[in-house]
């Protein structure tokens, strides 16, 4: 009894010609070919979401430091990581214009010089000349969540005193510390949000060190205040774990149980910190 199949109704046994195979291949990297232009879509669409977020939460902060400042020669500058200028409160600021700064600012310094080109996007491995603006201006820019995050500065047409520029570089560093904790606290992703100082009755003002965690204790966000307190652990795969003595359950134990009073918290040199913790989510 013959007991071949039958291919005739049975497709699954029918042999491929080399056509078919090729055909099915393609049909798979067509498929491949979609699914990394709907990553690729999905991040740049991350990406002008974050964005347009950076641009609402810093808005007011931006117009307040413009009143600050309450000169009409002075144009307060939020650009960036790139330099591309995404906002400009006062008088000389365009918004097609970009903002460069120095090779300091884009490695995340304190402050650097400021200028402005309309022919270069990006931050350069070398010092820009200054002042690059015109002769008589200057400006300075503080970084806000580096390396990926945008850079705050200003712009004055009118040279100002030496004595003012210490003012002013303040002024410039509050607003950003600001900005950060906006971003912070209302990040989507978070799932833990920790403050720390040496000083618990810092806690709660823009002196404070602000840390957002995920769900496995690795650092999604962290402020000025933090990255300088935790460097060179503050981005390090180890998350808290590479930061704190303290055990990251105890950490999320705090915050789930949503205490006010602050708790002690150790980092891995032996200091202490007075410290607030709260969940931004329910554990998943």
């Amino acid at each position: 009894m013959d007991r071949s199949p039958d291919t005739t109704m049975n497709p699954t046994f029918h042999p491929r010609s080399p056509a078919q195979a090729q055909a099915q291949t393609d049909v798979a990297m067509l498929g491949a070919s979609m699914g990394d232009d709907s990553s690729r879509a999905a991040r740049a669409t991350a990406a002008v979401l974050d964005r347009e977020r950076l641009v609402a939460l810093s808005a007011p902060a931006m117009e307040d430091l413009h009143r600050q400042f309450d000169s009409p020669t002075i144009t307060v500058l939020l650009a960036d990581s790139a330099g591309g200028v995404l906002r400009a409160i006062g008088g000389s600021g365009r918004s097609g214009d970009s903002v460069l700064a120095s090779s300091s600012t884009c490695a995340g310094s304190d402050a650097a010089p400021l200028t402005r080109r309309s022919d270069d996007h990006a931050c350069t491995s070398t010092p820009v000349p200054r002042p690059a603006v015109a002769p008589g201006q200057l400006g300075i820019a503080v970084p806000i969540l580096p390396p990926a995050g945008a850079l705050l500065g200003f712009i004055d047409a009118d040279a100002a005193p030496l004595e003012w520029l210490g003012h002013a570089n303040a002024l410039l560093h509050t607003t950003a510390s600001l900005i950060e904790h906006r971003l912070i606290e209302t990040e989507p992703r978070g799932f833990l949000l920790l403050r720390f100082h040496r000083y618990a009755t810092v806690l709660g003002t823009p002196l404070e060190a602000l840390v957002l965690f995920d769900a496995d204790g690795a650092v999604l966000l962290a402020n000025h205040a933090a990255r300088t307190q935790l460097a060179p652990c503050a981005h390090a795969p180890g998350g808290a774990a590479a930061c704190f003595a303290s055990q990251w359950c105890g950490i999320v134990g705090y915050a789930a149980l949503g205490l006010r009073q602050p708790f002690v918290l150790r980092d891995r040199r032996g200091t202490d910190f007075s410290a607030q913790a709260s969940l931004c989510r329910p554990a998943p």
